[in-house]
């Protein structure tokens, strides 16, 4: 079974993946749609943020988070430099958001490409897998809504940019603190990334011939390798 519009395309990736993914294959045109709205509600949360946001806790929680071991003079070169770029900040964290989107998508395109390489049969093009990239992006859309939500409904407006990674794996389950060693990684770990993964295992299944274990192990692939490096990077 396949997705009969693009509409029905974007819920079934969050309900049924192979339903979406299959009417992908014939109608490539959708992951526009899908980009746009992806973009647009990233920006709508992050503009949302800055616009609530008390710019002068914004301040404190950045100098804090850039200065653990810093001296007192640093400390004050600091925030200096953030006191001059608060208010483009929220450009910055939008446009920066949508760029990064499309770059990553643009890497993970070439990776999709290269692991279908297994599957002689499997003939889809760079343009081909980027779309795909994009439908694996989509949980995004629900961590952007989760933030919006959290941001439109908070009762004061001193609000820590912690509420972006508001569903990592450190905020829900390990509660580690700023400085400590696994606190970015863990930080940047979060529900939506691991499902993304799910996701895009699924669609490498309906786009290749792939047992779903293999499928899944090649969806996994990038961020094992990339957690792995960062983790001995932390440990050493």
């Amino acid at each position: 079974m396949k997705s009969s519009n693009v509409m029905t395309a974007l819920v079934d990736i969050f309900i049924s993946p192979s339903k979406a993914f299959n009417g992908l294959k014939e109608a490539k045109g959708w992951s526009f749609v899908a980009f746009i709205l992806l973009a647009g509600i990233l920006a709508a949360s992050m503009f949302a943020f800055y616009n609530k946001a008390d710019p002068q806790f914004l301040i404190d929680q950045q100098v804090a988070a850039a200065s653990v071991d810093a001296t007192i003079a640093e400390q004050k070169m600091i925030r200096q430099s953030m006191e001059q770029t608060i208010d483009m900040q929220v450009w910055f964290a939008i446009f920066g958001g949508i760029i990064g989107l499309a770059v990553i998508n643009a890497l993970m395109a070439g990776y999709y490409l290269f692991v279908s390489k297994q599957d002689p049969e499997a003939n889809y093009g760079y343009g081909a897998w980027y779309g795909f990239g994009v439908w694996t992006m989509m949980p995004m859309i629900i961590s952007s809504l989760g933030l919006l939500i959290l941001v439109l409904t908070a009762s004061t407006d001193q609000i820590s940019q912690t509420l972006f990674n508001y569903a990592s794996i450190n905020q829900l389950l390990i509660g580690l603190e700023i400085g400590h060693p696994f606190y970015t990684l863990l930080e940047s770990l979060n529900i939506f990334s691991i499902w993304s993964i799910f996701i895009a295992a699924i669609g490498l299944k309906c786009w290749t011939n792939f047992t779903f274990n293999k499928a899944l192990l090649f969806a996994a692939l990038p961020s094992i390798v990339i957690y792995g490096i960062w983790t001995v990077i932390a440990l050493v």
